[in-house]
């Protein structure tokens, strides 16, 4: 399945802007705009210790930088995000326990 807006590109695990490229890690299960960038967050297996799948990359100069590495909740390994929303002009991401963070 991909998705074509006037600046981007989405397929599996490519978000192409313009005619650079970007590859990740895993599929691509959401996006959205946010403030000049396309915001990505991968679709990681359950089991995976990667919770790391959040990106964004800028629709000027394909400026790319990634979330950083969280602690696991204790007894769980596999705790990525798992939505992204914006709510009163913020980003903020779901974690699979239901809690968010701001950006």
């Amino acid at each position: 399945m991909s998705t074509n807006f006037d600046q981007y590109t989405i397929m599996g695990n490519t978000l192409q802007i313009g005619n650079k490229k970007t590859q990740f890690k895993f599929n691509i299960k959401e996006y959205l705009e946010f403030e000049g960038m396309v915001i990505v967050l991968l679709d990681v297996p359950i089991n995976t210790e990667y919770n790391e799948n959040v990106f964004g990359v800028s629709l000027v100069d394909n400026h790319c930088w990634q979330i950083a590495k969280m602690e696991y909740p204790p007894g769980n390994k596999t705790c990525p995000f798992v939505a992204l929303v914006i709510y009163k002009g913020n980003l903020r991401l779901s974690l699979l326990t239901g809690l968010h963070q701001a950006l």
